[in-house]
């Protein structure tokens, strides 16, 4: 697996923070890939927002979103079995061509992020692409962060102090041993600690 360590541009850092924004190698790589498929479908599992929506949507046939960071917080603000969460994500087998996680696997334990796993190598098609992006050591808050993409592929992370999810925290091997069904493609470690990770369904 190729891996990469650039200084990633970096604002708003304080010891206690994690960085504002950073420029994503891996989602450049991953929107490239996209727009060279004819009819490419995305799914996003959120967390939500505008500008993700108007990117992904101007680069793709279609953009399925399902917010899957609230529907955890809504299942354990009402003490439900998180893995009835799943049952939302119905589409049918093979329908995408990249699928976008952000920090969805830091907020998940063992069992959940397998289910998760699983449910992505039933609808991604052959070839298609899963973008993983985790917090790595400057997890150390348990607010969530939409991932707002801007120009130059900058993403600003937004905070959602309304989303209440525990923070799990994986280090590179447990990215890796968790997406063991697909190949790793390409990951990047920034200066930051923000790590991101691209995987191909063979």
């Amino acid at each position: 697996m190729a891996t990469n360590f650039p200084l990633a541009e970096q604002s708003g850092e304080t010891p206690e923070s994690v960085p504002t924004y950073y420029t994503s190698n891996v989602l450049k790589l991953l929107t490239e890939d996209l727009e060279k498929r004819q009819d490419a479908q995305v799914l996003d599992m959120g967390p939500v927002c505008t500008e993700n929506i108007t990117f992904i949507a101007q680069r793709v046939k279609r953009l399925c979103v399902c917010d899957m960071f609230l529907r955890l917080d809504r299942h354990l603000r009402k003490g439900l079995p998180t893995e009835r969460v799943w049952r939302h994500l119905d589409y049918p087998p093979r329908s995408f061509d990249g699928i976008l996680l952000w920090e969805l696997a830091d907020r998940l334990d063992d069992r959940e992020a397998r289910s998760l796993t699983d449910l992505c190598q039933t609808l991604i098609r052959p070839g298609g692409k899963v973008f993983v992006f985790v917090l790595g050591e400057l997890g150390v808050s348990s607010v969530v962060n939409t991932f707002v993409i801007g120009d130059g592929f900058r993403v600003y992370l937004r905070p959602q102090p309304h989303l209440d999810l525990p923070f799990q925290g994986r280090k590179n091997r447990d990215v890796l041993s968790l997406m063991t069904p697909f190949k790793p493609v390409k990951s990047f470690i920034y200066r930051n600690g923000l790590r991101e990770f691209l995987f191909q369904h063979e």
